[in-house]
């Protein structure tokens, strides 16, 4: 199985699936993604289908809807992310942990533009994905913090905020200017290092993070 492949095996199942639907599944989830990520939430369910070489009646039977396909490929893209930022924890010094977790994560495949039609989550969705994210990237930067490489009111939210900063600019101005999100990573990450100057606002709170990415 590919990485690519192995990503989508972290959407839980209610029951073991037979091996060829499960196979039908992983292929989905990955064409999903990067169907999103080229054509945006606009993407037909036709499209996807075909990018994952199974039959529209059966993504249809699999997802009864493109926000139920949506979600799910966010929902992988979760479990992605606290596994990239287990793998920091365990291999990268603390005193380039938040930095290296954020790159490894934007050099991720991801399907950030679609979210500028819609929202991943409905529900309580987002609320159970930073539920896994948020205690980890907390680690993370509090080994950081104590190293004395990172900003001492850096929260995990701020983090957060970052990628999706980084990855927003990626899809807008990468394509007719290469390397521009590269430039503003680095920018960005020189800001999350130790300052005297603290910030005047406070950062975002995770209730209000849920919100952002949350359907209303």
């Amino acid at each position: 199985m590919t990485a690519q492949l192995a990503d989508a095996t972290a959407i839980v199942e209610a029951k073991p699936l037979r091996r060829d639907a499960k196979v039908n599944l992983d292929r989905i989830i990955v064409a999903a993604r990067e169907v999103f990520a080229t054509h945006g939430y606009d993407a037909s369910m036709e499209q996807i289908a075909s990018a994952a070489k199974v039959g529209v009646g059966t993504l249809y039977r699999r997802f009864p809807t493109k926000a139920d396909l949506f979600s799910a490929v966010a929902d992988a893209a979760t479990d992605r992310t606290r596994q990239i930022a287990r793998e920091v924890l365990a291999e990268v010094p603390a005193t380039d942990g938040v930095f290296e977790f954020i790159r490894r994560c934007i050099d991720t495949p991801g399907c950030w533009r679609a979210t500028t039609s819609r929202r991943p989550w409905s529900g309580e969705g987002a609320d159970r994905a930073l539920g896994k994210l948020m205690p980890v990237i907390a680690k993370i930067v509090k080994a950081g913090q104590d190293a004395g490489n990172v900003r001492a009111d850096l929260a995990a939210t701020d983090v957060l905020v970052t990628m999706m900063s980084v990855r927003s600019i990626r899809d807008l101005c990468d394509g007719d200017a290469p390397s521009t999100s590269r430039r503003f990573l680095e920018l960005a990450l020189d800001g999350l290092r130790p300052s005297s100057t603290a910030p005047s606002v406070p950062p975002m709170t995770t209730k209000q993070l849920g919100k952002v990415l949350t359907e209303h």
